[in-house]
């Protein structure tokens, strides 16, 4: 009989830690923090929570408002996020938020945003060496102070993290507080380009649009941040579908134009995932666009704009990468959505195809507007409206044609000096030609 030996497989600190967070990128990483202050402001509305239908009604409900205020506050320094959520028991900490993933025990029934157990974590250490969190709970939260370096130093098996409970407080003075300091020298460069804070805020405001709207008001260096507005035309398609525990809906139409005209941030695939918007503005192979259905996108088809809406009270369950800025393509209700997102998204794209014209990359006509019809309707509604269909309206034929030709510069340069306008440019001479013509050999009506 053969001896056998244990050999060591036990993780080590450093390279878990590396691996976490080498591929996050530092935005979504400030995200994952909203995420844990968001998931905390939803709990008390988690049983109005479970599908497509239930955001909505949330949503239009006038007695809800904002009670939850999310406070970022970034230098190359020093970044705190607070929040007056519920916060975060004791005994919840002890027991599953430092946890580097989910067990087999099913995750809390009020985690709308918290998926795979890792979030928090990998934020905080992706920032700096220095963790201090303070929570607040009605049943006594608990004191934080982390020195990451030192604890991946340690051996200690298995692994723990020191916290100290808090008394319990009233339930009007709940809350969490992040605040990462020593932070890496690409965080630190990266905070002081001047560039990051209004792409963290571009990206709340993105991310964040339905919440931001009704829950949370969210506040990055004192500046409040409102969610995006996306709205469509009334008349677009929807429809939707149950794949297991997930309740999916697809919507596709005319955008509704900014300032007249139709805008590449404003066009392409929406995808949301338990009302956080997980792609904007997509284009690409990943939404079907050149090969799943729908053609190359093209500047012509900018005034697409389609949603897709994903509900669980089963998070892991959705199509979402671990950042939640991505999608797992091979996902079995991935595939099943971008079905659907063809089939009611080529009719729209059909229409846009038909009536072409050379206007550019922002086109804005009022027959796209009228085909778009006379009312907006936010994708949140129309995502889980009753199924309907784009009506494709009658083609209308343009009342002017548009006349190019080539002529020798020097009979345009002899007909503007008989003009005696030697300054007229060639459209300027063509447009004169002709009027005299329609005028002095067809006549006028």
């Amino acid at each position: 009989m053969t001896n056998t030996v244990k050999a060591d497989a036990s993780p080590e600190k450093r390279l878990f830690i590396s691996l976490l967070t080498r591929d996050i990128p530092l935005v979504a990483a400030f995200l994952d923090l909203v995420d844990n202050s968001i998931n905390a402001a939803v709990e008390p509305f988690a049983n109005r929570l479970r599908t497509a239908s239930e955001y909505l009604a949330l949503f239009g409900d006038e007695t809800v408002n904002p009670a939850v205020t999310i406070e970022m506050t970034v230098s190359s320094t020093r970044v705190e996020i607070r929040d007056t959520a519920g916060g975060i028991s004791a005994k919840t900490a002890e027991d599953h938020v430092f946890k580097f993933g989910r067990g087999d025990e099913p995750g809390s029934s009020s985690d709308r945003l918290s998926v795979y157990g890792i979030g928090l974590k990998r934020a905080i250490f992706k920032l700096g060496n220095n963790i201090t969190i303070r929570s607040d709970h009605i049943d006594g939260g608990f004191d934080l102070n982390l020195q990451v370096a030192a604890w991946a130093q340690s051996n200690e098996q298995p692994w723990k993290i020191n916290i100290s409970p808090r008394k319990p407080v009233d339930p009007g003075k709940t809350g969490t507080t992040i605040v990462v300091t020593e932070l890496y020298d690409e965080v630190s460069r990266r905070l002081n380009d001047g560039v990051f804070t209004g792409q963290l805020r571009d990206a709340v405001s993105r991310t964040y649009a339905y919440y931001a709207a009704k829950l949370v008001t969210i506040v990055v260096n004192g500046q409040v941040v409102d969610g995006t507005k996306i709205d469509l035309g009334e008349n677009h398609a929807s429809e939707s579908f149950n794949f297991g525990n997930v309740t999916c809906a697809v919507t596709a139409g005319i955008g509704v134009p900014e300032g007249g005209a139709f805008r590449d941030r404003s066009s392409g695939w929406f995808v949301f995932c338990n009302g956080r918007a997980v792609i904007s503005a997509d284009k690409s192979t990943l939404t079907g666009w050149g090969g799943g259905g729908l053609p190359i996108f093209q500047p012509k088809h900018r005034p697409f704009l389609g949603t897709v809406f994903f509900v669980s009270e089963r998070p892991e369950e959705l199509p979402w990468t671990t950042t939640k800025a991505g999608i797992n393509e091979d996902s079995a209700i991935w595939q099943t959505a971008r079905r659907h997102m063809a089939a009611i998204g080529r009719i729209v794209i059909s229409f846009l195809d038909s009536r072409y014209n050379d206007e550019g990359t922002e086109i804005a006509s009022a027959d796209l507007q009228s085909a778009a019809g006379e009312n907006r309707v936010s994708v949140l509604s129309a995502a889980v409206a009753s199924p309907r269909t784009f009506s494709v309206p009658a083609k209308i034929e343009n009342a002017s044609v548009r006349i190019q030709y080539d002529a020798q510069a020097s009979d345009i340069k002899r007909i503007a000096a008989h003009l005696k306008k030697p300054g007229m440019s060639g459209s300027d001479v063509g447009r004169h030609t002709f009027n005299y013509f329609l005028r002095n050999e067809v006549g006028t009506d």
